[in-house]
């Protein structure tokens, strides 16, 4: 009898410490996946994805202080991004302004919006085929489907000869909770 009583001791033990132990790693799968994206959400910043010319999409972290919302912590009627070629891993560097920005197409502003492929001089906007297509802009997130095309300077002179090149993207911003 006192065997059948430690039996089902250790079993009742050993059942407990399968459930213990079960809810520790759920609960630390949840705490490391519970950080993914908050940094965006709560303290501001996204991400550009890219093509140049249609080839290898290249993914761009945005910081908070590299898009200007439009009336968010400054008093400007534009939205600017900015891709600082110190973080980018190809030395790229970009800017993209639209001016009083809308739901869906908005014209880039030319002065203001230029690229520097693998760190070559500033290609500024060529053609009339240029667009910013915003598709979310709200107090917490904006989104953009961008297609611009730049004179080619990847020789290390701008060439009017050459065929421009095409810088085509998807834009995703998120409001930090402060600012909204």
């Amino acid at each position: 009898m006192h065997f059948k009583f430690l039996t089902k001791l250790s079993a009742l033990t050993t059942a407990r410490l399968s459930v213990c132990a079960g809810f520790c790693v759920c609960t630390a799968s949840l705490c490391a996946c519970s950080g993914i994206n908050d940094s965006w959400e709560v303290k501001g910043g996204g991400f550009f994805k890219y093509t140049i010319n249609g080839q290898n999409e290249i993914s761009q972290e945005l910081d908070r202080n590299d898009v200007e919302i439009p009336f968010i912590r400054n008093r400007h009627h534009y939205l600017l991004i900015k891709v600082p070629m110190e973080r980018s891993a190809r030395r790229d560097q970009i800017s993209i302004m639209v001016n009083e920005p809308k739901l869906g197409k908005n014209a880039a502003v030319g002065s203001y919006t230029w690229i520097q492929v693998e760190g070559t001089p500033k290609a500024h906007l060529v053609g009339d085929s240029n667009y910013v297509s915003i598709d979310q802009k709200d107090d917490t997130k904006w989104t953009a489907f961008i297609n611009l095309n730049f004179e080619d300077c990847r020789e290390g002179v701008c060439k009017d000869s050459l065929p421009p090149i095409n810088l085509n993207g998807r834009f995703h911003y998120w409001i930090a909770e402060d600012d909204r």
